[in-house]
């Protein structure tokens, strides 16, 4: 028999205005959330199980204390510290969202595969959690859609028939990066390469770069594949991406997206491994070169890690579809760039996601959140 988890409410991710807290654990009742000194307060009924709320109206720049309570948390009143994100600086000009690490065609999760749900639904997970992320996502504001690869799990043409429905269905424009997985079809299956399939079923993708100008911001999508091998490599679009970022606009934002992580240190810090750190720490000194304000961000590892190297902050951004189950967005303004990540909200996706935390005997469920400064952050420019 597996034991009840222990209550547990926490921030997951924080703006200038909003925090979304997430719990799990909790009983099936009435839970109240509000931010101290604010107006800003929740009051829900909760089932039993994992969950979570967005609190907004709160004042940017500010520590605040969160207190919940109620019949949910058996009566008890939990105090949690958050502070919001400054306001960034001039007027906001676009908003849009990245998904990646879809991976849909797939049933399971771990290692072995022996995650899986029981019984199994209609509707598999990575079709649920992909939906509910571009729900949420345009929800919050998003005007444009970035896919990170592993849009597929084998690069199959069901796989690719439904990415094709996700993008269709999607009420804003959405671009995409191919991942490894997309290429990692046997060749006696029916099995169709990124540009093939971006063919057949009308898909915007790099191949290799692909440059989208938004207001406020230039988006360089860069395919860092490499047949059906598993690690990346930017050499061969960098000089194209190096060239898109340098001709954008000096006081814009450029946003830099890619599958493969790009690595800081001479080894992998676990499967799977990225972006050589020779190859990455050059691509990043290049881009620092050629423009003053650039965002790397990648997919790849389902894991959450920030940091910078020649004046270009690199991020990896976890998965739609496995603990903690997110999508990210990304606020542009005249004087800066934010970063947020939330988690996918919807609460049949939330069970799962939370499930899956039990991946990697147990430590899955510290190593892929990384930290909050790690997910949700503001960049900012005179």
């Amino acid at each position: 028999m597996t034991a009840a988890p222990r209550p547990s409410i926490s921030v997951f991710a924080v703006e200038d205005t909003t925090v979304q807290l997430t719990w799990r654990g909790l009983a099936a009742g009435r839970l109240r959330l509000q931010a101290l000194d604010t107006a800003s307060v929740v009051e829900l009924d909760v089932a039993a199980g994992p969950g979570a709320a967005v609190l907004a109206g709160l004042p940017p720049g500010r520590a605040l204390t969160i207190a919940a309570s109620g019949p949910a948390l058996g009566g008890a009143v939990r105090r949690l510290r958050a502070r919001t994100l400054p306001t960034l600086p001039g007027q906001e000009l676009h908003r849009l969202a990245t998904i990646g690490d879809l991976h849909l065609g797939t049933h399971v999760f771990g290692q072995q595969g022996t995650i899986r749900e029981e019984p199994e639904p209609e509707v598999a997970h990575p079709i649920r959690c992909a939906t509910a992320a571009i729900d949420d996502a345009v929800a919050w504001g998003a005007e444009r859609l970035v896919g990170k690869g592993d849009l597929t799990n084998h690069g199959q043409v069901p796989e690719w028939r439904r990415y094709a429905a996700l993008v269709e269905a999607c009420p804003v424009p959405v671009d995409a990066v191919p991942g490894n997985h997309d290429r990692a079809f046997r060749r006696s299956t029916a099995g169709l390469l990124p540009d093939a399939a971006s063919v057949a079923f009308g898909l915007s993708m790099a191949q290799p770069v692909l440059v989208r100008d938004v207001p406020g911001a230039r988006l360089v999508l860069v395919d860092s594949t490499t047949d059906h091998y598993n690690r990346g490599r930017v050499s061969p679009a960098a000089e194209a991406a190096v060239q898109a970022a340098a001709e954008a606009d000096p006081d814009r934002a450029v946003l830099v997206f890619l599958h493969h992580q790009l690595q800081a240190h001479p080894f992998s810090e676990g499967w799977p491994i990225g972006v050589s750190q020779a190859e990455s720490l050059a691509f990043l000194e290049d881009l620092g070169r050629a423009h003053r304000h650039v965002l790397v961000s990648s997919g790849h590892t389902h894991r959450h890690r920030r940091w910078e190297h020649a004046g270009v902050t690199t991020t990896q951004v976890g998965s739609t579809k496995d603990f903690p189950g997110v999508w990210a967005g990304y606020v542009v303004a005249e004087g800066g760039l934010r970063q947020v990540v939330r988690r996918v909200a919807r609460p049949d996706c939330l069970a799962w996601t939370d499930h899956t935390r039990r991946a990697a005997l147990g430590v899955w469920r510290w190593v892929s959140p990384g930290l909050l400064s790690s997910r949700c952050f503001d960049l900012t420019w005179a």
